[in-house]
């Protein structure tokens, strides 16, 4: 009996499934065996379309990259399973710049200065400012900051991961006197006592009532070491990275300051793991999965936006003592929409953790990974900033497998899907068997069946839709690409997805293709774009007209369009009824208040003398439907201060914009355009910022005839 079309065309992709997996019978085995789906029960979203792909890293350490369609948006999810146990596989915590007061370093940076394999971000930090994380900091079995009253993440010395709320008891000793170690690379606070202060802290800045004694480490391992006393600093000027004692005002008075050559003995532990257990530690929290369930943590990081969706970063361990960390996308509605705590914790129970605590999130959420054949780890996912953010430190890993001959043939990407006409670029390269990228000659590469297209100078061109691989052969070595070319694709997506362009404007379109799975297919750089106004061309490029359009793009057989709305208008908005006071922190210094001399004018007063680091006019307006941006006039003050808007988005996150610098005093119009796809629905605040690396006591401005600036004519 004789078969249809569809019947042959799955059976030769069985078959082609079946030579593959053959031929990769060769290739390392997941070790980790992280799920090859994943299926979290509620409250995590209902997951739609599932398109995972899950490659070996290096020997105990695997990656796989997740790629979600729910009923909640789009998702991204980002794994690192750890065997930690292995003699081969390490993990430490690396500081930005090796100092705890930085100028901040990016996640992929970290990862290739130290030549770790995988990472990720770590704890909250002092953003703009120090940039010092908040909590403990263990580095190679060195304590360098004190543990405060939130959980944290522990490397044992036998590799173990473990979460727990740490405490410090510790004492110095000088002149065979005891007394409490109140801090270890933090100054003392006011009428505080005794510190001691390592290089790591990074340069010790002039501090009144502070008496700063240098040391030289004798024997032990700093902070918690004997030490020689060289003699007292001057603190008044300062003075570079090195070992010291800060006595504080409280202190000195029943301390004499020790002589040249006196020993000072730092002792001390933590609970309720000891120092002498554990390799590395950083902050993070809260603790969000335990015993397998949800975790109302109470000491963790509290906050409205806690209670939205976000970018979530985290660190999750398994009965069996597997650490995963784990990286989800958010704040991108096309992309990756994140996710709420609740959810992030059943996702970690979904992969087999049963221990699991946030680390930052936010514009902070990144993740590094050395992909197969690459030589380093760089950042694998897609920061909400829009770029890799310079954060605190992070929790790295490494792979301590000795580098060895190469064993066979890989690329990136690892699977080729694409639909006819798209050429897809190919990076080839020989591994040993660790993942280790080592030197091999350049292979020959041969299509099977060759009628699904041509390889040459580094791209696969895409001829007809089949099934099939690419065979690459060196010199006794070999490897395969599956390939999957489709003549239409199962849906399209254009972006972005509400675009807006003035008249007689360019804006430039792009469409996204999948398959049935939702793995996203290749495309050609010309497709068959039309408008019904306006013009647009094969690479998307749409020229506008006088008028909103409907544009469309085919490929294949699945067609996709969209509206452009061309020309915006506005709309006021009751800014100076609404608007009132707040601070961060809260109760600062200053107002908001009308001024009766100009007509809707807002008077934004504010002092940045103390430790208030923004001033806002709240508002918590609705804004009309199809909003694009907001404009207003500005009175300047010229102090260099940043002012921003604070939006929030239709899926009640908090989108916040730089709106201008104050450095133009006078009057002017200032016009924000949001965002591609922001979809603003509500205005939230316009506020002041304090600026960074410079002095600013008090400020004011004014703000009048606010408005929305609406898509569409």
């Amino acid at each position: 009996m004789g078969t249809d079309v569809k019947t042959q065309t799955l059976m030769k992709r069985i078959l082609g499934g079946i030579l593959l997996s053959l031929l990769f019978s060769a290739a390392p085995a997941h070790a980790n065996e992280l799920p090859a789906r994943i299926s979290p029960d509620p409250p995590f979203p209902r997951i739609l379309e599932e398109a995972p792909t899950i490659e070996d890293v290096a020997p105990g350490i695997e990656y796989a990259d997740y790629q979600l369609v729910t009923e909640a948006g789009p998702l991204a999810i980002h794994v690192i399973a750890v065997e930690p146990r292995r003699s081969d596989v390490h993990l430490g915590s690396v500081l930005a710049d090796n100092a705890l007061e930085s100028r901040g370093e990016t996640v992929g940076s970290m990862a290739k200065r130290t030549g770790a394999v995988a990472g990720i971000n770590g704890d909250y930090f002092d953003i703009g400012n120090t940039n010092r994380p908040e909590n403990i900091v263990v580095r190679s079995g060195a304590l360098l900051q004190m543990p405060y009253k939130r959980y944290a993440l522990a490397i044992s010395r036998d590799g173990l991961p473990h979460i727990a709320e740490f405490a410090f008891s510790g004492q110095l000793e000088i002149d065979q006197r005891s007394m409490a170690l109140d801090g270890v690379d933090e100054l003392p606070p006011p009428n505080g006592g005794l510190s001691l202060i390592t290089p790591e802290y990074g340069r010790v800045p002039p501090q009144d009532d502070v008496t700063l004694v240098a040391l030289q480490p004798l024997e032990g391992t700093p902070p918690l070491a004997r030490y020689r006393v060289e003699g007292t600093a001057d603190n008044l000027t300062t003075q570079p990275p090195g070992y010291y004692v800060a006595i504080g005002p409280s202190d000195y008075s029943v301390l004499d300051v020790p002589d040249v050559n006196a020993v000072v003995s730092a002792s001390g532990d933590l609970a309720p793991l000891g120092l002498d257990q554990i390799e590395a530690a950083l902050g993070g929290g809260p603790l969000i999965l335990h015993n397998g369930a949800w975790f109302d943590d109470p000491d963790g990081p509290k906050g409205r936006e806690f209670n939205k969706r976000i970018p979530c970063s985290g660190a999750a361990i398994a009965p069996d003592g597997r650490l995963f960390l784990i990286e989800v996308d958010g704040r991108q509605p096309t992309e990756s929409v994140g996710l709420l705590r609740p959810e992030f914790a059943e996702l970690m129970r979904a992969l087999g953790a049963t221990e699991g605590l946030a680390l930052d999130g936010g514009g902070s959420s990144t993740i590094a990974v050395r992909r197969l054949g690459d030589a380093d780890a760089t950042m694998v996912n897609s920061p909400s900033d829009g770029k890799e953010r310079k954060v605190a430190d992070g929790l790295f890993v490494y792979s301590t497998a000795p580098a060895g001959p190469p064993v066979r043939l890989v690329s990136q990407p690892g699977v080729i899907r694409a639909v006819t006409g798209a050429d897809v670029p190919l990076r080839i390269a020989a591994v040993d068997a660790a993942n280790h990228v080592a030197n091999a000659a350049p292979p020959t590469v041969s299509v099977v069946p060759a009628s699904l297209g041509v390889y040459r100078d580094g791209e696969f061109a895409a001829l007809h839709p089949g099934s099939g691989r690419l065979l690459l052969r060196g010199d006794r070595l070999a490897g395969a690409i599956p390939v999957e070319v489709d003549a239409s694709p199962n849906r399209i997506l254009i972006t972005p997805t509400r675009p807006n362009v003035d008249q007689n404007a360019t804006i430039v379109l792009a469409a996204r293709a999948y398959d049935p799975h939702g793995y996203a297919l290749a495309l050609p750089p010309q497709l068959a774009w039309s408008a019904n106004a306006g013009a647009i061309d094969g690479r998307g490029a749409y020229r506008a007209g006088m008028h909103n359009a409907d544009v469309a793009v085919r490929i294949g057989s699945t067609l996709a369009s969209t509206r452009v709305t061309v020309g915006s208008h506005e709309e006021a908005l009751a800014f100076a009824e609404h608007a009132r006071f707040a601070t961060i922190p809260h109760g600062g210094t200053g107002s908001v208040a009308p001024d009766s001399t100009c007509g809707d004018c807002v008077q934004l007063s504010f002092s940045f003398g103390d430790n208030e680091r923004a001033a806002y006019a709240m508002t918590d307006l609705p804004l009309p439907p199809d909003t694009i941006g907001l404009s207003f006039d500005l009175q300047d003050d010229g102090s260099a201060a940043r002012l921003r808007i604070a939006l929030r988005n239709s899926i009640n996150e908090d989108v916040l914009l730089d709106a201008t610098r104050l450095d133009e005093p006078g009057w002017r119009h200032v016009v924000v355009r949001f965002p591609p796809d922001t979809e603003a629905a509500r205005l939230i605040a316009i506020y002041v910022l304090a600026p960074t690396g410079i002095e600013l006591s008090d400020g004011s401005i004014e703000l009048r005839n606010v408005r929305a600036v609406v898509a569409g004519e």
